[in-house]
């Protein structure tokens, strides 16, 4: 894709693989890479010698040849670069989640679209084609209306000491069921439990209530035995499951339920399971990263909404908050905000 020049700030942990696929969309002579760790700075020139570099953001900001930004650094920096890229009149794609303030998140997107700028957040698995599928059978109505939904994102580790479990991992997961279900939660339940680092819990398990009536548990970890990425649909008509960590087969759809004839009662001894075929669709293979990356740069070039844009970031930020909020007053349910265009 050319015509686009693109700085890319923070070449930490999730940095290489962004650096990455942008030299592979764009090349690597319309990429500026910038980092304050002179040695990684260093390693991204070694690896792609057309790549501009800096050691500072202003040099990526007052640089008139850059259109965009890919802001990959720690959460508490987020919003002071997002706001400065934005003012400096850079479209912005900045990794997950936007902020951690609700307040922020919706400063930032009034001040990109008052600066007619794109400000896209990296929910990456809103690209994934797996994911694309579960959407496609919600949008035909192969699956009915969702009863409830589970989702679980464990592993051991990445410890960190910026943001806990809930605003590392569960970014993830909210963002994937708001994107399927097409809603955001009313209200969230959260318990959480801090070993490693008093109040930085590395375990937590939340309780969505959404409008429609579907019901949603999210559990997420950095202290468990096994890598675990697993989405659960049970639909009216028929159940999917998402297994990320399936090469072979990341979805099964399950023709299965329980059928309650009309004006019949349980007592009746009427009702009935169903048990049919279990299917595994083809899903298609493509880099995630890779799709984000291609749609942040079609919706500058064409102007088109981007599936991650400002208001669904807050809606994420939003349910993140209330989520943290929940484990902090001890469990208790609390409401969700709801974005002003909503």
């Amino acid at each position: 894709m050319s015509g686009i020049k693109v700085g890319q700030i923070g070449l930490g942990y999730w940095g290489p693989k962004l650096l990455r696929n942008l030299v592979s969309a764009i090349g690597a002579e319309n990429v500026v890479a910038c980092d304050m760790n002179i040695e990684r700075v260093g390693a991204a020139s070694r690896e792609y010698p057309s790549v501009g570099v800096a050691l500072n953001v202003d040099d990526v900001f007052n640089n008139d040849e850059v259109d965009a930004v890919i802001i990959a650094t720690p959460l508490a920096t987020h919003t002071p670069l997002v706001r400065a890229a934005l003012n400096a009149g850079k479209h912005v794609l900045v990794e997950k989640p936007l902020t951690s303030s609700p307040e922020e998140a919706r400063e930032l997107a009034a001040l990109a679209d008052a600066q007619r700028r794109v400000l896209m957040t990296g929910h990456t698995f809103l690209f994934s084609p797996r994911v694309e599928h579960l959407v496609t059978m919600m949008g035909d109505g192969s699956l009915g209306s969702i009863h409830y939904a589970t989702s679980s994102r464990l592993n051991l580790g990445l410890h960190r000491t910026d943001a806990n479990v809930i605003w590392d991992l569960a970014s993830h997961d909210f963002s994937v069921l708001f994107h399927v279900l097409g809603e955001q939660p009313e209200s969230i339940q959260t318990m959480a439990r801090s070993v490693v680092l008093d109040n930085v819990p590395e375990t937590a398990f939340m309780n969505l209530q959404f409008p429609s009536g579907t019901i949603a548990s999210v559990s997420v970890s950095w202290r468990a035995p096994r890598k675990v990425r697993h989405l659960a649909l049970v639909g009216q008509k028929t159940m999917a499951v998402y297994d990320d960590a399936e090469a072979e087969e990341p979805i099964k759809v399950y023709d299965r339920g329980v059928v309650v004839p009309d004006n019949a009662s349980f007592g009746d001894n009427q009702l009935t399971y169903r048990y049919g075929d279990t299917t595994a669709p083809n899903v298609p293979t493509s880099e995630p990263l890779a799709n984000e990356i291609a749609h942040f740069l079609a919706c500058i070039q064409t102007g088109a909404p981007c599936r991650s844009d400002g208001q669904f970031a807050i809606q994420v930020v939003d349910a993140l908050a209330a989520a943290d909020e929940s484990w902090r007053r001890g469990g208790v349910p609390v409401e969700v905000a709801r974005p002003l265009s909503l």
